[in-house]
């Protein structure tokens, strides 16, 4: 059985879920969809994460996204839609870690 991370409200110190390194984070959730011809797969990263890390998984969601994801009648609309929203969870978690020493 997993735990799932909670979400922690104001950007904290402690341990970046992905690098392990000791920085300021911030909880964020990407999801990225893989379109396949008649079915379709959402995949979802979340966790308390510092900001290169956040660059990276942002990054690496959105080239996946806009590869792999318009395969398929539903996902033709939903990753523009996830698109969207990890652009405005990448945008909120910088805003908020404006201030971060790295």
């Amino acid at each position: 059985m997993g735990s799932t991370p909670t979400p922690s409200p104001l950007n904290t110190m402690g341990n970046c879920q992905l690098c392990k390194q000791i920085r300021q984070l911030q909880f964020v959730m990407y999801l990225r969809n893989v379109g396949m011809l008649f079915a379709r797969r959402t995949i979802t990263a979340k966790g308390d994460l510092c900001r290169p890390c956040i660059h990276r998984l942002y990054w690496e969601f959105a080239g996946k996204n806009v590869l792999l994801g318009p395969w398929g009648m539903i996902s033709l609309v939903v990753t523009p839609l996830y698109l969207i929203q990890n652009t405005w969870t990448y945008s909120r978690a910088l805003y908020k870690l404006r201030n971060a020493v790295e």
